[in-house]
């Protein structure tokens, strides 16, 4: 399987070098695209990272056969903006869109990648949170398949009156889209996971993380933040002391109990989607798919995780 590992902001790049790559040779045949994109998860917390606790074992795999990027960054560090960059390549500037921001025109959404490589041919689908608002409803042009789901809760009831964690339903109708691909399209899915925000709403598991990697890192003690030392904070500007950031870091990391429970959390739910992730590569694998799809795997932007107060 081809695969890149993406941890910074590439993905335009990638789309328009393939959509080129085709338009110059007919005869080559078009790769698929799985673009899997996840919400506040830092560039260190991968084991491929060199990160010596969080487990990541696929994610580890994709890494060792393909292209990590250890030197790319998100173009603004909040995840409206930042996703609104992903699907546009424009900075925030360009595109003028972040929190309590108008919503982004519908002329940019179809230069968007989605948007050129469906034009392209591709059957395209996005799954999962979409992060941003659009002018003109501009998704019909953009996806063949469009399944968002809320972000909040994580645990979402189902027809039979269970609760599947909002990780799992992205897997089920990423792996329902790729069984959809019979006739052979060339195909471009983005599957976005909520995972791993935090559920701010409840200040007391701010991390839900799926019940398949329940009692991950019980048996483990997290050293504190790096960057914890009391006075890095005391250097700050009043405005970063006065922020939301402080208030969060109230609510997960000021005492080492909150820390313990609230790190151990955020690692499972990175776990958490490595499995998915998993599950993803095991379907394209069965469906004789995967050494014609290159995979990309990124952050919207990164976590403080207590560093810096």
């Amino acid at each position: 399987m081809h695969n890149i590992l993406y941890l910074g902001f590439i993905l335009l790049f990638a789309g328009i070098a393939i959509q080129r790559s085709v338009a110059e040779d007919v005869g080559r045949t078009q790769p698929n695209i799985v673009f899997l994109l996840v919400d506040d998860q830092r560039n260190d917390t991968l084991g491929c990272a060199g990160h010596p606790i969080v487990k990541t074992p696929v994610i580890d795999r994709l890494a060792a056969e393909g292209v990590r990027f250890e030197n790319a960054f998100v173009t603004t560090s909040i995840c409206a903006a930042s996703r609104a960059s992903i699907l546009t390549g424009l900075h925030e500037r360009t595109h003028n869109y972040t929190f309590l921001k108008p919503a982004l025109a519908k002329p940019l959404m179809l230069n968007s990648y989605p948007a050129l490589l469906r034009q392209s041919g591709y059957r395209t689908g996005f799954i999962g949170k979409y992060g941003v608002q659009t002018q003109g409803q501009p998704e019909p042009e953009m996806f063949d398949v469009f399944r968002v789901h809320d972000r909040n809760p994580y645990f979402k009831q189902q027809p039979d009156g269970s609760l599947r964690h909002e990780t799992e339903i992205a897997g089920d109708r990423a792996i329902e889209f790729l069984q959809g691909n019979a006739d052979g399209t060339p195909f471009c899915l983005s599957v976005s996971f909520n995972a791993v925000h935090a559920e701010d709403n409840d200040h007391q598991d701010h991390f839900p993380w799926p019940k398949a990697v329940d009692g991950l890192y019980d048996s483990v003690e997290v050293p504190a933040p790096r960057l914890s030392d009391p006075w890095i904070f005391a250097n700050h500007p009043e405005f970063l002391k006065q922020s939301m950031n402080r208030q969060r870091y109230h609510w997960r990391w000021n005492t080492p109990e909150k820390y313990q429970k609230n790190i151990k959390a955020y690692f499972r739910m990175i776990s958490g989607v490595d499995r998915v992730v998993g599950r993803i590569r095991a379907e394209l694998e069965r469906l004789g798919l995967s050494e014609n799809t290159v995979i990309i795997y990124m952050g919207d932007n990164g976590y403080y995780m207590g560093d810096r107060g």
